[in-house]
């Protein structure tokens, strides 16, 4: 419950997820951007990248880090240089012995599974889809608000095509 507080409070969100990890933070990034003012999807191709689109973070701000096995060190020295810098993080792993744990304001954890060489991320998926619940859930009158004004316009822009449900 604190990492939503977390959350909610924050003036902008930073979300990394680096290799596989990715899918997940983009996922995130996709919900999160309908509930919050500001957020951003840090692109974690190189710990350069990852700096200069961190460079406006500070302690008001939340940031989000996900690695599973393997850990992406480039992950573990974002999640250190947002500490440093007095950032409440959020940590999103599968373990309480991984990389991320011992840093983190906020612990979430996930099982993942290797599936021949494909990373399983349907624990951590599960996670995620709890956590946009549940910061839907405490901002649900302004989540209420968009919906519905990102439905109107999705229809008055014929966004997405009619099904007819007799067919």
């Amino acid at each position: 419950y604190s990492a939503i507080q977390t959350l909610i409070q924050a003036k902008k969100v930073y979300i990394l997820g680096a290799g596989s990890s990715l899918a997940l933070a983009t996922f995130l990034v996709h919900y999160f951007e309908l509930m919050f003012d500001s957020v951003h999807l840090v692109d974690a191709t190189s710990e350069a990248n990852i700096y200069q689109q961190m460079i406006r973070i500070n302690k008001n701000d939340a940031f989000i880090v996900m690695s599973f096995p393997r850990y992406s060190k480039k992950a573990v020295n974002a999640l250190h240089y947002a500490v440093n810098i007095g950032v409440e993080t959020i940590a999103i792993t599968d373990s309480p012995m991984s990389p991320l744990a011992e840093f983190a304001s906020h612990l979430l954890l996930a099982k993942t599974d290797m599936v021949a060489f494909v990373d399983s991320l349907v624990g951590p998926l599960s996670l995620i889809n709890a956590l946009i619940v549940n910061v839907a859930i405490e901002k649900k009158e302004e989540v209420a608000d968009i919906l519905q004004r990102i439905e109107d316009i999705w229809e008055e822009y014929s966004i997405y095509e009619k099904v007819d449900d007799h067919a």
